[in-house]
């Protein structure tokens, strides 16, 4: 058994579909690798350390094998799209 048959194997033990079973394994290891950090900062974490920290579990588990790149781009654009909201309220006062 290798690392990248973990879902596949993950799927039949659970009955569900593999990409279901991709997305809740790559969930986590974000939460993984995210809940120290968390701990640490006695529930007040900075924003911008939390995004740094979810790409680098959303890395992991593409490299893994674990998960779909589609989830990446779209974690990229909704990203993407929350900074660009932040901005226009910034410039505008909003």
């Amino acid at each position: 058994m290798s690392f990248t048959d973990v879902p596949s194997y993950f799927a039949t033990a659970t009955g569900m579909n593999e990409t279901a079973s991709q997305i809740i394994l790559s969930i986590f290891v974000i939460f993984l690798i995210l809940l120290p950090y968390i701990i640490l900062t006695k529930g007040k974490p900075s924003p911008f350390i939390s995004l740094i920290l979810v790409f680098m579990g959303e890395s992991l588990t593409l490299a893994l094998g674990w998960s779909p790149f589609w989830i990446m781009i779209m974690f990229l654009a909704l990203t993407a799209a929350g900074v660009a909201v932040l901005g226009a309220k910034g410039v505008t006062g909003g």
